[in-house]
């Protein structure tokens, strides 16, 4: 099952996100993969990681992606395991939390 959580800025989405998280692997659901891609990642916050910890939170590096010149399209160059093992943190109720890509730089989004 693949969920996405979209709206407006102020709306409310973090927190419905990280909520229904939680609440899936509460219920038993297994390997619940929360993935932040906000400019401004508050979903570890949600998820109920402590303040501490945020600073250290590694993102996903940009080169686990390329585009394909064959079919003009955005293509993982490692297995999603991989990149989950490699880069997810352990969030409280047994979710695993994956941090996107960032703003470096005025028009580098």
């Amino acid at each position: 099952m693949k969920i996405a959580v979209a709206g407006k800025g102020g709306s409310g989405k973090t927190t419905i996100a990280g909520t229904l998280a939680r609440l899936l692997a509460r219920e038993g659901q297994k390997g619940v993969l929360a993935i932040d891609a906000d400019s401004n990642p508050n979903l570890a916050l949600t998820l109920g990681l402590e303040r501490e910890r945020l600073d250290n939170l590694t993102r996903i590096p940009r080169e686990v992606i390329e585009r394909d010149a064959a079919t003009n399209r955005w293509v993982l160059t490692r297995a999603v395991d991989e990149i989950v093992r490699e880069h997810g943190v352990a969030a409280p109720d047994g979710v695993t939390l994956l941090l996107m890509g960032w703003v470096e730089h005025a028009g580098a989004g």
